[in-house]
């Protein structure tokens, strides 16, 4: 009995070392990413203006006729306004009527697109007017040849779409965005995305039971007790 039982701990020890040193690599890898773009960020803000966010993938979407901006929103603890241009922030905090720590969550973004086609002549059966028109999904352009008026309009439709994700068990949680444009030609640039998010307690109470080794053999039991995490994903 003894012999098995050595043989258990043993077993468990080592078992334990294994999930303890992959553990520590995914973590340090999982870390390492998220200090480079923090650092980016950090570097921009020292600079005294915030730093746009990385568009991870562009994706067009011929069929559909779409193109879908992917990037990573910033969930910081800190006031959101740290991220941005003091410009942009008190902006949005005028339109609020608010101060600007008081914002939670700050988007902004450009977006621009460009055109070309050929217009088609008609005449207006009841005034008699002479037009120059061009449609297409996005622009609505007009003129009246009788006195040189251009009427302009312009329609872009954007989507989005927040979801969680976890490249794996062992990295930390974090947001993914998209923005899809139903126009291919549509560009987004100087995209600004920033939540803040309560700072996670690393104190608890935790309730432990199940199986438990001992030098006796293996036991059974039941434990309450007040726990400090770590590491934090």
């Amino acid at each position: 009995m003894k012999k098995t039982t050595s043989i258990i701990l043993i077993a468990a020890f080592i078992i334990s070392l294994v999930a303890i040193v992959i553990l520590s690599r995914n973590w340090i890898k999982s870390e390492k990413e998220y200090s480079t773009l923090k650092n980016s960020y950090e570097q921009a803000l020292l600079s005294g203006k915030g730093a746009p966010l990385h568009i991870r993938d562009t994706i067009y979407d011929t069929v559909a006729g779409t193109v879908t901006y992917m990037y990573n929103p910033i969930q910081t603890e800190k006031p959101v306004t740290n991220y941005v241009s003091k410009g942009l922030a008190d902006t949005l905090a005028r339109a609020l009527g608010v101060a600007t720590e008081k914002i939670d969550r700050l988007q902004s973004e450009l977006v621009s697109i460009k055109g070309k086609g050929k217009g088609e002549r008609y005449i207006d059966t009841i005034t008699k007017t002479k037009w120059l028109a061009m449609k297409d999904p996005v622009f609505d352009v007009k003129i009246n040849l009788e006195n040189d008026s251009i009427y302009t309009g312009a329609t872009i439709a954007l989507d989005r779409a927040y979801a969680p994700y976890k490249k794996n068990i062992f990295s930390r949680y974090e947001y993914r965005s998209v923005i899809r444009a139903r126009d291919p030609r549509v560009t987004i640039s100087n995209l600004y995305d920033v939540n803040k998010v309560p700072k996670s307690p690393r104190w608890g109470i935790s309730f432990i039971g199940g199986p438990v080794v001992t030098p006796k053999g293996l036991s059974y039991g039941v434990g309450l007790g007040l726990t400090y995490d770590i590491i934090s994903f």
